[in-house]
Formats: structure tokens, sequence, C-alpha cells
């Protein structure tokens, strides 16, 4: 077991929140900017009819854009009504989470990542919430022998063992009910856009292939693509311009996390990559701001990316007084 701190007194360099809320949040974010939020209303039909994007959604509106971003997950209506869906895909990673009260471990104030063998390259976590819940799941690679069915006894299984009983405690008790999902970690490899319509997040295949995250990298694309589409001359230049965005800011890392995957998928490289981390506290400390992605994956083999405060550089909000 090793113990990576994030620094002190500098800021935020980690948060947890549950998807509802933040969901919520960034909806409330985009109405307070203007957006005009449809909830409830869903993409029936798109086409690109060449000098303007045409959408009918499931409630029987027309709308008329000059361009459409698809942010509409790994199976992305949008995509699939504009024939560039790929049939058969599943992703690369599958995840499995449920929420878990009455914690009374360390997990109630612990962020936890376990290195479990059976699932290698994958791993199982627990994040804390507020009022002793906690976030608690496993992810795990598709190897074409895994079936997905398969999962929810692994997961009880998962919850038998001591390691993660002593961190939820003896009282934790499993909430409502569990959530299975697919994760499409191959950025670069699926087309970003065409004529007028551009993906972003899962959409794109952003995600992260070493850990499964994408929430950032979504958040990534969807700035990227905005940009593309404010500053191009024409529609093939906002192509051209977020694709260039997407090779300089995500491939790079990409490719890192699949090689340091590889490492991962036995036994022998996690333990050496955990101990590598823990060595001593500049790796223990800057190891979390990595793992969270404070910098990017690949960083110290991007130059351009370097900067005075390399690893060094304050959380979020830092100067602000918490809540």
């Amino acid at each position: 077991v090793v113990e990576f701190p994030f620094p002190v007194g500098r800021g935020t360099y980690g948060a947890v929140a549950p998807r509802r809320e933040l969901d919520a949040a960034l909806v409330d974010l985009a109405r307070g900017a203007g957006v005009d939020v449809r909830e409830g209303d869903g993409l029936a039909h798109a086409a690109d009819l060449g000098d303007h994007v045409a959408i009918t959604t499931t409630g029987g509106a027309t709308l008329r854009a000059a361009h459409a971003v698809g942010a509409d997950g790994m199976w992305s209506p949008l995509r699939r009504a504009l024939g560039l869906s790929t049939p058969g895909y599943l992703g690369e990673w599958h995840a499995f989470r449920q929420y878990v009260s009455n914690v009374t471990g360390d997990g109630a104030d612990r962020l936890w990542v376990w290195f479990e063998p059976d699932l290698l390259p994958g791993y199982a976590w627990s994040f804390p919430l507020p009022g002793g819940r906690a976030n608690v799941g496993f992810g795990v690679l598709r190897d074409g022998t895994r079936r997905v069915q398969d999962m929810k006894h692994e997961w009880a299984d998962l919850l038998t063992r001591p390691h993660v009983r002593a961190a939820l405690g003896p009282d934790a008790r499993l909430e409502d009910r569990h959530l299975a999902w697919p994760i499409p970690a191959r950025v670069g490899h699926v087309v970003a856009g065409r004529g007028r319509a551009l993906f972003v997040g899962d959409a794109v295949a952003a995600t992260d292939p070493l850990t499964g995250e994408g929430i950032g990298q979504a958040l990534l694309t969807g700035i990227a693509a905005g940009r593309a589409l404010v500053e191009a001359s024409s529609p093939p230049d906002a192509l051209r311009r977020y694709r260039a965005a997407i090779a300089r800011d995500l491939v790079p890392d990409h490719r890192m996390s699949v090689t340091l995957g590889r490492a991962l998928r036995h036994g022998w490289g996690a333990r050496g990559a955990v101990r590598v981390a823990g060595s001593t506290d500049w790796t223990r400390r800057n190891f979390a701001r990595w793992l969270f992605e404070d910098e990017p994956r690949a960083v110290a083999l991007t130059p351009r990316r370097w900067h005075r405060r390399f690893l060094d550089r304050d959380g979020a909000y830092a100067g602000q007084p918490r809540r």
C-alpha cells in the first residue's frame, strides 16, 4: 500500500462529485451562458445539406445550424444519422460502479485504487462522497474472454475481499442499482468529423486508455471543437483545425497510455510501477497529480508543453475560500 498525497494549501487537486450533480452543474453553466437547453428532447434525424445541418428532434422540432457538434456518447445518434457509425464496436474497456452508503472505513475520506491481479490492466476504486457515501467500482479491458454478464459476479466477489471491506467498513450498504457502461478509447483512429459536423468526448472515442477516464477529455475536445468553429474560415478549415488539435493535445497522451497499459497487464508491471511511483516524496506527490491529469499523460515527452511551473502549478480554485 502506497499513499500518494496531493499538495496542501495551494488549491484543489482532486474532487469527487456524483455524475447527477456534475452533469446538472454543466447544464446550468450552459444555460447561464445563453444556450437554448431542451431537456428530454433527443435527436431523431440529421442531415448535412451542404450549407447547413438540419436536425429533427424526437419532440418534432426542426433545427437548422451552420454546424453540429455531437457530444452524444459512444453510440452517437448524430454519427449514426450521418452514416459514420462503426457497426459492432463495443469499446476498449467496460466499467461497473455503484454508490455505497454507511462507509465507516478510511474509504470515507480517502480515494482508493486497487490493482487486483484478476482485473489487470484494469483496477478497482473507491472515491469518497459527503455524508459517508462513496463511488465504488471497477474497470476491465475488453480482451475477448470476459463477458459483460460476468461482471455482476465479479462485482459481488470484489466486495467480499478483505481490503475492500476494510476500506468501506462493516456497515457499508449498496444503494439503488449498479451501472455498467462501455468505454471507447481510440482517439485518432475514428472519424473526428465530416462536413459541418464535429464529434467530441466519447463520440470521438477520446477516453484515456490507461485509466478509462473520459470527462477531462470530453471537456478538452469540446473546447477544441468550439475554438475550431470560431476561428475557421470554412467547414473544411474547421475540421482541419479540430483534427490538428486532437493530434496535438490527445494523441501523444493516448499513445503513452497504451504503452504503459501493456506493462500493467502483468502483476510484476503493476507492482513495479507502484514501487517506482512511491519511491520518494517528490514522486508520490507528483504521481497523484499525473494520475488525475493535472499535467498531460505524455508531458515529459512533449517539450512544447513544458513551462516554468511544470509539475508545480497551483490546483484549481487556488486562493479562493474552500467550501
